[in-house]
């Protein structure tokens, strides 16, 4: 539905959240038929979404839904947005699925039993003979201070080219299909990240959610990909006194 309904830009309802930070009926439609959903197959499982659902747990398992992560892309006719799930229960991922229709690209998961694109079973990405390059993002809400950070830590002490898509899930799929080799978000929250964090682990990436601290209400900076970058970009970050 998101997919075709990009197709006719104009007659999209447009809302803002914010300073660059845009809301479609699209939005809001795929996050109530994500909710539909789960009511109907999961009645017990709450649920928390970015456009306001809220539905309290009875089972322990919660979805995170991003009905449209990359609003603003998606709004310009461009590719790089998704729908992002994450599901979790107290201290642990459950399951996953990131939608880029755009891109052509499903990639679902049940933590424990391996990736799967598009209905076939995702290898472990290839890891490239020398890292080369990272995905990054910054929250329009922040200071350029840290832009001006992320481009020092990138490419002077880590060596790596800067990408920037606009879209948190869609750069951690280019990270987990081996297509980059790191993802570095400020500002980021739950549903923006929780799903691809899911992923990520299924396929032995290295990320910096905490599953054991549940899911937090503020946004947050966010780091997946090779475990030695992880492990390099979060000591950074801690060392410039900047908040994971």
């Amino acid at each position: 539905m998101a997919f075709a309904r990009q197709a006719t830009l104009a007659g999209l309802a447009v809302g803002s959240k914010g300073r660059l930070d845009f809301v479609t009926d699209v939005d809001k439609l795929v996050e109530q038929m994500v909710a539909e959903q789960v009511a109907r197959w999961f009645p017990n499982d709450g649920l928390i979404g970015e456009e306001g659902t809220r539905i309290a747990s009875r089972s322990g398992r919660t979805w995170i839904v991003d009905p449209i992560d990359g609003t603003h892309n998606y709004l310009r006719g461009g590719a790089s947005w998704a729908i992002s799930i994450g599901v979790v229960s107290p201290g642990r991922p459950v399951a996953a699925a990131i939608n880029a229709p755009a891109e052509g690209c499903l990639i679902v998961v049940e933590a424990g039993g391996g990736l799967w694109r598009n209905g076939r079973q995702l290898a472990a990405p290839p890891v490239a003979p020398e890292p080369s390059i990272a995905f990054t993002g910054v929250s329009t809400g922040m200071s350029t201070g840290y832009d001006r950070w992320l481009s020092v830590h990138v490419r002077d002490d880590l060596g790596l080219a800067d990408r920037r898509t606009g879209s948190a899930a869609t750069s951690i799929l280019a990270v987990i299909q081996g297509q980059a080799d790191l993802y570095v978000g400020f500002g980021e929250h739950a549903w923006d990240v929780v799903g691809g964090a899911v992923l990520a682990e299924e396929v032995g990436l290295a990320h910096s959610f905490d599953w054991m601290a549940g899911i937090p209400d503020r946004a947050f900076t966010f780091v997946c990909g090779r475990p030695e970058l992880v492990e390099r970009t979060i000591a950074a970050i801690s060392l410039a006194n900047l908040t994971l």
